[in-house]
């Protein structure tokens, strides 16, 4: 798959297997240094790196994962997108449209498409 059909993502431990059941993610085997041009965490506690597939419905299916997450949590999670030199924060909770957090992380990858 072509590196710009990855998307790294930081997750909390406990997330990676529900994401790579749901065919979401995989884990990322070794840090990849220069490769985490654009990298989205979940949380302040994500230890984990994965990568998110850039299926046609995947940043769609994986916001509502993590806006699922915060229902079933009861709290709200930041996700942070850090692309080139600049970062910008959404602060989410389980009242969010699933449309505003996959916008969010589109546009991560759409700034980091045109800094090329």
């Amino acid at each position: 798959m072509p590196e710009a059909q990855v998307m790294i993502v930081a997750v909390p431990i406990d997330a990676v297997s529900e994401l790579e059941g749901r065919g979401l993610a995989f884990p990322v085997p070794v840090f990849r240094g220069t490769a985490l041009d654009v990298l989205v965490a979940v949380g302040t506690d994500a230890a984990t790196l994965v990568s998110l597939l850039q299926a046609p419905d995947a940043i769609r299916a994986f916001a509502a994962w993590v806006r699922g997450r915060c229902q079933r949590s009861g709290d709200s999670i930041e996700l942070s997108a850090r692309s080139g030199g600049r970062q910008v924060h959404l602060k989410v909770d389980g009242s969010i449209d699933v449309a505003v957090v996959a916008d969010f992380i589109a546009s991560a990858l759409k700034d980091e498409g045109s800094q090329g």
